[in-house]
């Protein structure tokens, strides 16, 4: 008995504590404005997840910035504090404390998107997501195209398999009464039509999507073969299709089916993409390597053969014999003799 009495308790104090939580619930990107209810000239304290925000001075109105990231984007004047350009990391609980007393506000950040995006290809799957951050179980009620039929699926992400044009067109996530968030599907397929002309007149292909027209005037033989178009949408999906041009030549009745191709010019090769880059910086830069490393081969040869001369002098030098007395000049010693004669 005295087990289900504490129960008892614990649940009630819950449910007080619960009605005393204001609850909002907003996009992304709007501004939340919250009310303390503190008497004039109190002192207030706001906390954001248990991390300070601001610490207020009622009767000087000194204002003490916290830690919190929600700093720099929120004001305050003590009883209210308005948050602005709300992200999702901006969910969760605030605390407003004053004179022993505590007031929360749990603050949810809604945004809806598609996965892979909001451009879908005919027959591939989907994910439609109206994300609560930080309640994940709320259910919401999902509006389908084309006249805003309730859907059966009251989850926050719901699944879409094989889609078709039936699909395409806005998707509405309703939170609450005063809150929906939309997103706008849009489906794609191929349809085209090819044209099989004579020798020397034009070919013309027509792509469906938004109308897109390629023409090729004065075909010659040289152009038949395949031809690939492929469009690419945001977030990554893609539709490629390949048609074959067939030319016949009106005077011979020969069809071509293949042809050679045009002779690319000059500036088309140089221009062309190699890893990212285009061939004539390849060129260049292999020409560069090709001279660089050309000198460094001369500069050592030549450095090489300065060496071999100097060693070859240096030899030249030490083969000399060193000079002997005998090779020392002799002087002739004449004796003049005199005669006298009386």
């Amino acid at each position: 008995m005295a087990t289900c009495k504490i129960l008892f308790f614990l649940f009630l104090a819950l449910y007080i504590s619960c009605g005393k939580c204001d609850v909002f619930y907003k996009r992304v990107g709007d501004e939340v404005s919250m009310n303390c209810g503190a008497p004039s000239n109190s002192d207030t304290e706001w906390k954001f997840d248990n991390v300070l925000i601001f610490n207020v001075k009622g009767k000087t109105g000194a204002k003490l910035k916290g830690p919190s990231h929600i700093v720099l984007k929120a004001s305050t004047n003590g009883e209210n504090l308005k948050v602005s350009r709300l992200g999702t990391r901006d969910s969760g609980n605030y605390i407003c404390s004053y004179s022993g007393s505590v007031k929360e506000h749990n603050v949810y950040v809604v945004s809806v998107f598609a996965k892979p995006g909001p451009v879908l290809v005919q027959s591939s799957n989907a994910e439609l997501h109206c994300d609560i951050t930080g309640n994940s179980n709320t259910q919401v009620q999902w509006l389908r195209p084309p006249n805003g039929q309730k859907h059966n699926e009251k989850s926050q992400v719901i699944q879409l398999k094989s889609v078709t044009s039936k699909d395409a067109g806005q998707w509405t996530c309703q939170v609450k009464d005063d809150l929906t968030l939309s997103v706008t599907l849009t489906v794609v397929g191929w349809c085209y039509s090819v044209v099989v002309i004579h020798y020397e007149c034009f070919f013309f292909i027509t792509i469906i999507l938004h109308i897109t027209c390629c023409q090729i005037i004065h075909v010659q033989h040289r152009d038949a073969g395949k031809f690939v178009c492929t469009v690419e949408f945001e977030g990554g999906a893609s539709l490629s299709v390949e048609m074959t041009l067939t030319v016949l030549d009106k005077h011979s009745g020969k069809v071509f089916t293949k042809g050679k191709g045009k002779t690319p010019s000059v500036k088309e090769i140089l221009t062309k993409n190699v890893y990212g880059i285009e061939l004539w910086v390849w060129i260049a830069v292999g020409a560069s390597s090709v001279v660089l490393i050309g000198l460094i081969v001369v500069t050592v040869l030549v450095r090489q053969r300065n060496k071999r001369m100097k060693e070859r002098v240096r030899k030249l030098r030490s083969m000399r014999q060193p000079l002997t007395a005998k090779d020392y000049c002799r002087c002739k010693r004449y004796f003049l003799f005199f005669h006298y004669s009386v």
